[in-house]
Parts: C-alpha cells; structure tokens; sequence
C-alpha cells in the first residue's frame, strides 16, 4: 500500500479540530495536482513543521483535516549542524540527508577553507536551503521542520548557551565514546568542517572554549556527508531514534 503524500504547512496545526480548513500554496497545490495527479477528495497528511499533524483530504483550495491533529513531543536533545561551506551546492546534500537523519537546525559556516562566499545573496540562498529542508521533511515525513541561520564564523560556534559543541576532526576520540562525558545539555552542535576541514588555529579556539574534538570513523568522510554519519551515532545513542 502506497503512503498518501505528506505536505507540510505554514500555519499552525496545534489543536486543530477535525473539520479544519487548511489553505495550501500554489507550489503544493501544483505539486499535489500536477505531479502527484490528485484531486480534491484524495487523502494526504498534513503537518505544520511544528510537531501538530494530522491526515486530511484535499479540497478545492487546500485540505480538510479528517481527524483532530496531534503533536508529538519536541526531540531532546536538540541536534544542530554546523556546517562550513564548501564548494557547489554541496551545503544543499547536507540539509537533505540532515533533516532525514533527524536534524533541528542548520548553521552554514564561513570557515578559514570555505571558497565558497555567499554574500550580497544571504537571503536567497538561505531561502533555498529552507525549501530543501522542508522537501526533506515531507519525504521523511517528518512533522518537524529544521530552521537554518544565517551564516555564522567559527569562533561564533563557542558562544552559544546550553550548548555541547562537538568538532569533527581527525585524531578526536570516537564520537559514540565521547557522549558520556556530555551529559543533558539542552542542545548537541556537530561542527564540520570544509573541504580541507577545520585549521588547527580554528580547533584549538573552539576547543579552548569548551569544544569536543570527536572522530567519525576510520574513513575519510567527504564534508557533505560527515554530518549524516555523526547524526546517526547522535540519533542513536541520545535515545531520539527509540520512537
């Protein structure tokens, strides 16, 4: 049996009574109709990228929820990728896999290494990035939608509050060996690194601020997809993936 399509919404879903009324955008709308080949009548599932969701049928201009939607508790510890930017559209491979590996939000980082430079069009690059994660989020059919910030440098990483921030380098200690000494922090960061990964002077900040050198394995990941392999050692051993 075929999953019915999995559309996530702008507006709240909280509480939200069967019967409800959702008024859907035109990219879904089209996507629904065009691609998807469904009318109104047809069943699909709706969630807000807040937690609140719940199955509907299409209508002439949306959907109607057929069942008072549920919200799922919000995953602890929050998971968090900070990923310096590399060449191509390759921080795009890191938000898709990211979000279907369980991620919350994103942190593009301008590392000493990045080439890539996005400014004067940080605003619509984000925005991609935003409809990346939120078409990941549909196909996992995850009802929480990660945010991703605008970019951030290295030193910037240190400074958030409640925050264990885990640095991927090579010579750390096993990232699934080093949770125990992290304890109940509010909030895990993965920070990796470009291309050429992190410069020493940019490791020895970060961890004289409190960082955690951590290995990902005996492989030699490419930057794209490091962030994956730490989000499953993550998902797994901070309980998130037991549900």
């Amino acid at each position: 049996m075929s999953l019915t399509p999995y559309v996530h919404v702008d507006a709240s879903l909280a509480g939200a009574p069967a019967g409800h009324e959702v008024v859907l955008d035109e990219v879904a709308r089209r996507h629904l109709a065009t691609v998807l080949r469904l009318s109104p009548g047809a069943a699909c599932h709706l969630a807000d990228g807040a937690g609140s969701h719940a199955p509907a049928v299409l209508t002439a201009s949306g959907a109607r929820l057929a069942e008072t939607a549920v919200t799922q508790p919000t995953p602890a510890p929050r998971l968090v990728v900070a990923q310096a930017l590399a060449k191509g559209r390759k921080f795009d491979d890191v938000v898709r896999l990211g979000t279907e590996l369980g991620a919350d939000g994103f942190l593009p980082v301008v590392a000493a290494r990045s080439v890539v430079r996005i400014d004067g069009k940080t605003d619509r690059v984000v925005a991609r990035w935003l409809a990346v994660a939120r078409a990941a989020a549909e196909q996992s059919r995850r009802p929480f939608r990660p945010d991703v910030a605008a970019p951030v440098r290295p030193a910037d990483l240190a400074a958030r509050a409640g925050t264990t921030l885990l640095v991927a380098h090579p010579g750390g200690s096993p990232l699934h060996r080093r949770l125990e000494a992290i304890g109940d922090e509010a909030e895990l960061v993965l920070a990796v690194g470009p291309e050429g990964g992190w410069t020493d002077e940019e490791v020895e900040g970060l961890c004289a601020a409190g960082a955690i050198p951590v290995g990902l394995g005996p492989a030699v990941l490419r930057t794209e997809h490091a962030a994956a392999a730490g989000l499953a050692v993550l998902g797994a051993l901070t309980g998130r993936w037991d549900s």
